[in-house]
């Protein structure tokens, strides 16, 4: 048996460990597993090692994978057995897995969700809650890239690092986030090949996805021309929101929960708790989309990127960004800085949005549309379809493409431009 706390090795397809990341608080009431006989709450992974801390991960992987057989094999109008064959030869329980694939080309993408960096332990009232909630965003934001390609998801690889003093039911919670994200619309069949386990002073989750795309071509950058019409699938400036609320002090609902608080509710979502449509991607090309990418970094930021690979101009629709930021309002108000009052107190006031106006914008106005241009972890759908022709469901409209004039770039008008110098950068000092 490895001891985690010093010893390297790995989650490969077989189940392999490396040392893992953050002291973690085991949950309330213990829980054994009658399989691996772990009582999952009590121990830590320090204390189990590598065979039996993988041997609790297996069961969740091996469940989420036979109904993610079960889902392919009735999307794909075959019979389970042979599905079982086809999709993961091999899985599990070797050096490494084996896919079957149906088409010569693979989309692979990867990310990396680090606390401190990405996620804070006390955004959450109990680590059951943080666990499953870090494994549902560690695969939703790898899952959204594929999507952004225009491409269905075939498989998860999953390396975790947690520190020795993390309980088993910690690591487990997060394994059954990653099986829940990767088991919604859009995502039916994904399978959990394998990955690594480490140690380290703190957590980290790095989720490589696989995928195959859903047409003829794949949803690309480079492919805007002049004349499209810009486009943008799911909401914007929600998580960037939710960021500022947490921060503030306030902590993530629970995922069972009805979205009852409205718009504060939903914020806090879409930061902890994050839902991507899976669809969007391969709706888009459905639809004869031109270019397209997930949008993560922020609009403008993302919107740059992509004017960038086509060689044009965007022009953004000034009241439509308007329009949306009027939705946030609300919150910007709540996140104003009041003297002697904690933010946490101001009430809630976004559920009637004014029409936003055409003059200059107020303090709040503008944090507002500051939150929609550069908010990121958005893990919306930028895309560009051709000019007239309808947009699939769940897309509006955002802007045009024109020709670029000396430089390809983002056009904005008004007070928008005062903003476009913005957006998240991982690597940049704050």
């Amino acid at each position: 048996m490895s001891d985690l706390r010093r010893q390297d090795s790995a989650l490969s397809a077989d189940g392999s460990v490396h040392p893992a990341p953050v002291p973690l608080r085991p949950d309330a009431g213990a829980h054994t597993d009658a399989h691996t006989d772990v009582d999952t709450d009590a121990d830590t992974v320090g204390r189990l090692g590598e065979d039996r801390v993988l041997s609790a991960l297996r069961e969740v992987i091996d469940a989420h994978n036979r109904e993610a057989l079960r889902a392919e094999a009735a999307t794909q109008s075959r019979a389970a057995e042979d599905a079982a064959v086809g999709p993961m030869p091999v899985g599990p329980g070797d050096d490494a897995a084996v896919l079957q694939l149906a088409d010569h080309r693979l989309v692979a993408t990867t990310d990396t969700m680090s606390e401190g960096q990405d996620f804070r332990h006390r955004w959450w009232p109990d680590p059951a809650q943080a666990a499953r909630s870090v494994g549902v965003k560690a695969a939703a934001q790898n899952l959204s890239d594929l999507s952004g390609m225009g491409a269905r998801p075939t498989a998860l690889l999953v390396s975790l690092t947690l520190p020795p003093s993390t309980a088993v039911s910690w690591a487990v919670g997060v394994m059954e986030g990653i099986s829940e994200a990767a088991s919604v619309a859009g995502a039916a069949g994904c399978l959990i090949a394998g990955g690594d386990l480490g140690s380290g002073e703190t957590v980290s989750v790095t989720i490589t996805a696989l995928g195959r795309p859903a047409g003829a071509t794949s949803l690309l950058r480079d492919g805007a021309r002049p004349g499209d019409q810009l486009a943008v699938c799911g909401a914007l400036g929600h998580a960037a929101a939710g960021l500022r609320l947490l921060e503030s002090g306030l902590q993530a609902p629970e995922p069972t929960e009805g979205l009852g608080g409205g718009m504060l509710e939903a914020c806090l979502r879409a930061q902890t708790y994050p839902a991507p449509d899976l669809t969007a991607g391969p709706r888009a090309t459905a639809a004869a989309a031109t270019a397209g990418m997930d949008v993560s970094d922020g609009l403008l930021r993302d919107a740059a990127r992509l004017a960038r690979a086509s060689d044009v101009a965007l022009l953004l629709d000034t009241d439509a960004l308007r329009e949306q930021a009027a939705a946030l309002e609300g919150i910007a108000d709540r996140l104003r800085p009041r003297t002697g009052q904690d933010v946490q107190e101001v009430p809630e006031t976004q559920e009637a949005h004014p029409a936003p106006s055409s003059g200059a914008l107020s303090e709040v106005a503008m944090t507002a549309l500051r939150l929609v241009l550069h908010g990121g972890e958005d893990y919306a759908l930028l895309a560009t379809f051709p000019g007239g022709s309808p947009l699939p469901a769940g897309f509006r409209r955002i802007g045009e493409v024109r020709r670029h004039d000396g430089a390809p770039g983002v056009i904005t008008g008004g007070t928008v431009e005062r903003l476009v110098d913005e957006g998240w950068d991982s690597l940049r000092e704050s």
